[in-house]
């Protein structure tokens, strides 16, 4: 077995109050997703890999390294990045029941000797996990559900070892602006960040659209800008950076597949920037 440094006692179900709503809609969506078609459980178990190729790209070789994954859900990306070699990995989320859930799919997947899940609010984690890593990876739809990035970027510093690498796949804040209405793509919130977010009411789910949730979320906007200057604030040096007509997946109902994983728009409507690539080093 793997022994990990140590997790302090307590964190656990504590979380900042602003993301409270947010817990109890993971919470009540997990399972949903669980069963999905969209995260496909059994044939990740039979070896389909849970990352698309900019993860991995953007990953790079993780073999031998210590890696800490940041809103891991139920933690399907967290063992396939043990699959893919790391020597350790930990998994972190704020829902108890996703944790719950990644903690049976790690034995199942017979990486549980490699794997560790936390049961945490992201801007508490440093609080309750000292340890420092190679590399902290994070992606695709994360930090919208935070309501300070600045404190963000500074559990990662605190967490990555001197020349440690951050890493995150995000959705990008242009494309996070527009929805589906009567069937045309309409701009519908603004790109810069409002401090109170926003409120969105329960809504079919996006991973099983049949699944209307009980559940609403509070959410806030963050900028290329902003997520930027979290990271440079706390002593971390952006040295790669990219944008693409690509996303993990498809809210408009209207887009095709671009290889594992991926979706863009179909031909003939105009390209927008649907995900955004940064790597920072730890100074």
């Amino acid at each position: 077995m793997t022994k990990f440094s140590p997790t302090l006692p307590g964190g656990g179900g504590e979380v900042f109050p602003e993301h409270e709503p947010n817990l109890k809609w993971w919470d009540e969506v997990t399972p949903v997703h669980v069963a999905s078609r969209m995260y496909d459980v059994p044939a990740f178990l039979e070896g389909k890999t849970a990352l698309d190729r900019l993860e991995l790209e953007w990953l790079g070789d993780v073999r031998g390294k210590s890696v800490l994954h940041l809103q891991c859900h139920f933690g399907k990306s967290t063992i396939e990045i043990a699959r893919q070699g790391a020597a350790k990995v930990v998994g972190v989320d704020f829902s108890p029941v996703a944790i719950k859930e990644a903690r049976k799919l790690a034995e199942l997947s017979g990486v549980a000797d490699r794997v560790e899940f936390i049961e945490s609010d992201v801007l508490k984690l440093n609080e309750v996990h000292v340890e420092k890593h190679d590399i902290v990876f994070t992606s695709w739809g994360v930090i919208t559900w935070l309501s300070d990035l600045n404190r963000w970027g500074e559990v990662i510093s605190k967490l990555l070892k001197p020349d440690g690498r951050f890493v995150i796949v995000e959705i990008h804040p242009v494309f996070m602006m527009y929805e589906l209405e009567e069937g045309n793509i309409a701009r519908k919130f603004g790109y810069f960040h409002c401090e109170e977010g926003v409120e969105l009411p329960p809504a079919p789910d996006y991973a099983d659209k049949s699944y209307v949730t009980v559940n609403a979320t509070h959410e806030w906007q963050w900028s290329l800008a902003d997520v930027f200057r979290a990271l440079m604030n706390h002593n971390l040096r952006i040295t790669k950076f990219e944008e693409y007509p690509l996303c993990c997946f498809d809210p408009f109902g209207i887009m095709v597949p671009s290889g594992e994983h991926l979706y863009m728009l179909p031909p003939g409507e105009p390209e927008i920037p649907m995900s955004f690539a940064v790597e920072a080093l730890r100074q």
